[in-house]
């Protein structure tokens, strides 16, 4: 069965074998507001449609700091992303276990999936910032693991305020595949989604990918701020104002909106 990219709404009910049940159920876990905050989704912007592009900004994604690190290593933040290029040859790795269980009701069937996730944070934003057009997010990724029945990722963009208080919908798009969605060597991802949003000054960027699984525990690698691979967003907007970051509760204030917006969120 190939690799698909496409939004939910296009999925259809046909008959399946146990494999293809599994895939369409961790899909469905992984585009449902179980597994984000008030989730809309974005569709990509279809060829001849795309939302105007007013000039790209690249930001890379780094390890000035770890902000936040799970115990059972299925939540990992790190600041930040900014403009600054990487400047490493050695990536730094973060190593991702997929702990966090969800489960989806699909017909008759229940299936379990685990995931895990990363995220990149920006300081607060100095000034407004309009995005509109097509994001594209790339990550370095590899797993040591078996294949598992099923797997998936997802790359997103969220916006928070203040602790606890994610703002508006979420950006993000999908990746899914029976087996292995990952490779054993670290290999480019990428994926890109439309958004049309004013972000507001103060507000925090989070970059974030959450990878599924049909296996518990099952374990990735991110792989970034080095020049031989570096992870990054490029986004349609003509400049991303940020300072630099200069106390750790600044950071440390928002952990709790990313969980939030992340994996907080139960089934219903």
């Amino acid at each position: 069965m190939p690799d698909r990219t496409r939004p939910i709404l296009l999925l259809r009910r046909s008959p399946f074998g146990w494999q293809n049940w599994c895939t369409l159920a961790l899909v469905v876990l992984m585009l449902t507001a179980n597994l984000v905050l008030h989730v809309q989704f974005v569709h990509a912007a279809a060829a001849g449609e795309q939302a105007p592009q007013s000039g790209l900004v690249k930001m890379s994604f780094h390890m000035y700091r770890s902000v936040y690190a799970s115990s059972n290593s299925s939540i990992l933040i790190y600041d930040g992303a900014d403009t600054n290029p990487p400047t490493s040859r050695s990536p730094a790795t973060a190593a991702i276990s997929c702990n966090i269980r969800q489960s989806a009701q699909f017909w008759f069937v229940t299936v379990d999936a685990w995931l895990g996730g990363v995220s990149w944070i920006t300081p607060p934003l100095a000034t407004d910032i309009t995005i509109q057009g097509n994001i594209s997010i790339t990550v370095w990724m590899s797993t040591p693991d078996p294949a598992p029945i099923a797997s998936g990722y997802a790359f997103g963009l969220t916006e928070a305020a203040d602790m606890s208080n994610p703002i508006g919908d979420q950006f993000y798009l999908d990746k899914y595949s029976t087996g292995s969605i990952l490779t054993r060597s670290p290999t480019e991802h990428t994926l890109a989604f439309a958004v049309n949003r004013t972000f507001s000054k103060g507000h925090i960027l989070a970059f974030f990918v959450i990878v599924g699984s049909t296996t518990k525990g099952w374990h990735y690698q991110a792989y970034f701020d080095s020049s031989n691979m570096d992870s990054f967003v490029q986004l349609p907007t003509g400049s991303v104002p940020i300072p630099e970051f200069s106390k750790l509760e600044t950071v440390a204030c928002m952990i709790s909106a990313i969980l939030c917006v992340l994996f907080v969120r139960k089934p219903q």
